[in-house]
């Protein structure tokens, strides 16, 4: 596995690209499998330092990887659409929650305060809360779902349909979610899911008993550009993060 590594200012800055480099000692210790690192500092330097881009599996922001499928993959761009809220995820997100093709599919939402974002790009500056008051016509293109309250926050890694890990990134970390309720929402995705990706939790403390301390769906994300908060798994994770990457390629 070669992996081509952002560097920022000179230096690596993103958590999950420390981990790759303890991987690497890792990899050279256990000697059964080569694992090499190169760094880009200049993602605009792409297109004249790589000249084998297939050798390579891009490691660093979004915005990083995105550059690297422009540059070599452009006919599978569509590999970087966010996931958001899988449909498939709807009945565990625990509030209104909508794909808007149209106005029409904003008539089941009514008379709230939402939180909107791009189902065509991961980070859209336009991603964010509006207010009851907003122009719904500007939610075209979008997942629109209810604001509601979210005590706590929690990342689900998952490698082949098997959790490997989880990690409070948000919140009380000592409001745990429901262990049987991610499970299950892990084996629904199950046959629509990439084949390493994210399920972002969340759990609501609330004062309704019927809803207190429930685990609900917040976000699904393929494989890179992830904050790990303390997952560190030497060994699957770069598998992770390769065949997370090949998989885009073949989108």
């Amino acid at each position: 596995m070669r992996f081509l590594v952002q560097k920022i200012n000179n230096k690596v800055v993103h958590d999950f690209s420390f981990t790759l480099e303890r991987a690497k000692e890792y990899y050279d210790w256990r000697g059964d499998e080569k694992l090499s690192i190169r760094y880009l500092n200049d993602p605009g330097l792409l297109g004249t330092t790589v000249r084998q881009p297939d050798n390579y599996i891009p490691v660093g922001s979004v915005d990083f990887v995105s550059a690297y499928l422009r540059q070599f993959y452009p006919m599978h761009y569509l590999g970087l659409r966010p996931l958001n809220v899988p449909e498939c995820l709807f009945p565990y997100a625990d509030r209104k929650i909508v794909n808007c093709n149209s106005i029409q599919d904003l008539d089941s939402l009514g008379p709230c305060s939402y939180f909107v974002k791009s189902n065509a790009r991961i980070k859209h500056p336009e991603n964010g809360y509006a207010p009851v008051e907003a122009d719904i016509s500007s939610f075209i293109g979008r997942q629109v779902s209810e604001v509601i309250p979210i005590d706590s926050e929690w990342r689900v890694f998952v490698f082949h349909g098997e959790i490997r890990h989880m990690a409070n990134y948000s919140g009380d970390c000592m409001l745990f979610p429901d262990a049987d309720s991610v499970r299950q929402m892990v084996r629904t995705y199950g046959g629509h899911a990439p084949v390493a990706y994210t399920l972002d939790v969340g759990v609501c403390e609330g004062d309704n008993p019927r809803k207190r301390n429930k685990t609900f769906v917040i976000e699904c994300h393929r494989f890179f550009s992830c904050g790990l908060y303390g997952f560190s798994d030497l060994a699957v994770i770069p598998k992770m993060l390769s065949q997370a990457w090949f998989e885009i390629k073949r989108l």
